[in-house]
């Protein structure tokens, strides 16, 4: 079955986007590397949030990848290029994403994401899942409040689960109008009544969206590249 890959490219909060180098290497970049690692994709579609082609294509010069815009109608031709060359940074024309049988979407702000997640979530698609995430369970205690800031209950975290990228759906079943917000189409499908299984995520597939996550990151890719 074929994989689409697609890495979201957006903005953070502050200072923290796609662009910040964690261990000297932009947060893109790392993502990646990440799903190339996994052998089941030779080529991955930048989802361009911000409107930063040229920026995001010079970060990831020598990698096989090109950029679309977050724009819903430009993301109706997200699909594996044809005759995509390695280590080049254009396609030679888009296939209609209607040709993908998966399609694996990343967040670049979750750079140490294991490649394993990606491999696991196709695998669970290929095998007649609808669309696949990874999770976490929820180990904080979540207090439900009223307006006036009061709590008034504590619910049952054992049902509770932290969603995680990479995930994949089902070619036929992805709605590129939420493509940009990866967990939410995750969310509506469910919402919908569509199944979304859940498989076991990592630690280290955190998102990186605060100084205080920058930190966390470059103190894990000093362990990893050191």
């Amino acid at each position: 079955m074929n994989v689409i890959a697609v890495v979201v490219a957006g903005g953070g909060r502050g200072e923290v986007d796609a662009l910040t180098t964690v261990g000297g290497e932009p947060m893109v970049v790392r993502s990646v590397r990440s799903l190339l690692a996994t052998g089941l994709v030779d080529h991955v579609v930048l989802l361009d949030v911000d409107v930063r082609p040229d920026a995001l294509m010079r970060a990831c010069s020598g990698l096989p990848v090109s950029t679309r815009s977050a724009l819903a109608h430009a993301l109706s031709g997200i699909g594996p290029h044809v005759g995509q060359r390695a280590g080049t940074t254009a396609g030679d024309g888009p296939v209609t994403a209607g040709s993908a049988d998966v399609v694996l979407l990343h967040e670049a702000a979750r750079p140490f994401a294991p490649a394993a997640l990606a491999t696991t979530v196709v695998t669970a698609v290929r095998d007649g899942h609808e669309m696949a995430v990874p999770v976490l369970p929820l180990v904080d205690t979540v207090k439900q409040v009223d307006a006036a800031g009061l709590v008034q209950a504590t619910p049952d975290r054992s049902g509770l689960r932290v969603l995680q990228t990479p995930l994949a759906v089902r070619g036929d079943l992805f709605d590129p109008l939420f493509a940009p917000e990866p967990l939410e189409l995750a969310r509506r499908h469910a919402a919908a009544g569509g199944a979304v299984l859940t498989v076991p995520g990592h630690s280290a597939a955190f998102p990186v969206r605060s100084a205080w996550d920058l930190e966390l990151a470059e103190l894990l890719a000093g362990r990893d590249d050191g």
